[in-house]
């Protein structure tokens, strides 16, 4: 499989990870709160997909746009996970008031990382006459 697919793939994995810890917080907060230590492996996860997506974009010349918003989602998945420790863990309101538009932000910016490789990899289509 050629890199420029893997990484196309990989780049939608992550806005997939990231719509499927949205809906685990959703149940651990209203169904069982043992379901925020599955939030979490799945969090973990998709940090790492983002890396590898990003370093693959880096390494592979999948367009400098691309590679540095992949950046900025690994970097913001970094503050991610510290908010996610710190509000759980220690019941700090204000980690746990950024961390769901932390989240929901960068959904939007690992989606739109997967919307410009999916553009850039479509042929063009023929003028209609």
């Amino acid at each position: 499989m050629p890199v420029a697919r893997v990484v196309r793939v990989l780049a939608w994995t992550v806005p997939v990870g990231i719509l499927i810890q949205a809906v685990l917080a959703g149940q651990a907060w209203f169904v069982s709160p043992t379901l925020f230590g599955l939030h979490g492996g799945v969090g973990h996860g998709v940090l790492a997909l983002s890396i590898v997506t990003a370093g693959l974009l880096w390494s592979a010349g999948g367009g400098r746009t691309a590679a540095l918003l992949a950046s900025v989602v690994v970097l913001g998945l970094i503050g991610q996970t510290g908010l996610g420790y710190a509000g759980h863990r220690t019941g700090i309101a204000a980690a746990s008031s950024l961390h769901i538009p932390l989240g929901v932000t960068l959904f939007g910016v690992s989606l739109a990382v997967a919307v410009l490789l999916a553009v850039r990899e479509t042929p063009p289509r023929p003028a209609e006459a």
